[in-house]
């Protein structure tokens, strides 16, 4: 394992906390009954587009610092995602297909690999 300097251990840090709170969004539009006609939703998941673009404005700093070789696992959850906007989709079939999985393999994938950097 590197050996990372402060700003670099913040940085994991910061990450895995914006992970940890679109989990947790998305736990939540999970839950909602009316996610196809409330106002709600949509302001959620428009701040769940944010988290992803904050996600996605890190990765040339997260990328080499972790060695991941890919991003497919993320553009397939950026794909997903854009689908919300779609007419006549409905929204909790996709979360519940599509986006929450998509989101929760990668991260997982992004927890085994930020972990071990930022755990005490």
């Amino acid at each position: 394992m590197a050996n990372l300097d402060v700003q670099q251990v913040e940085f994991l840090q910061k990450y895995h906390e914006l992970l940890e709170g679109m989990s947790e969004a998305l736990e939540h539009l999970d839950k909602m009954t009316d996610v196809n006609e409330s106002d709600i939703a949509e302001t959620l998941f428009a701040d769940l587009v944010k988290g992803m673009q904050q996600l996605h404005a890190s990765h040339d700093q997260l990328v080499p610092l972790l060695n991941i070789e890919t991003l497919n696992q993320f553009d397939y959850l950026v794909q997903s995602m854009s689908k919300w906007f779609e007419n006549d989709v409905d929204k909790a079939t996709l979360l519940s297909d599509e986006v929450i999985p998509a989101f929760l393999e990668w991260k997982k994938v992004m927890d085994h690999r930020i972990e071990p950097f930022i755990s005490h």
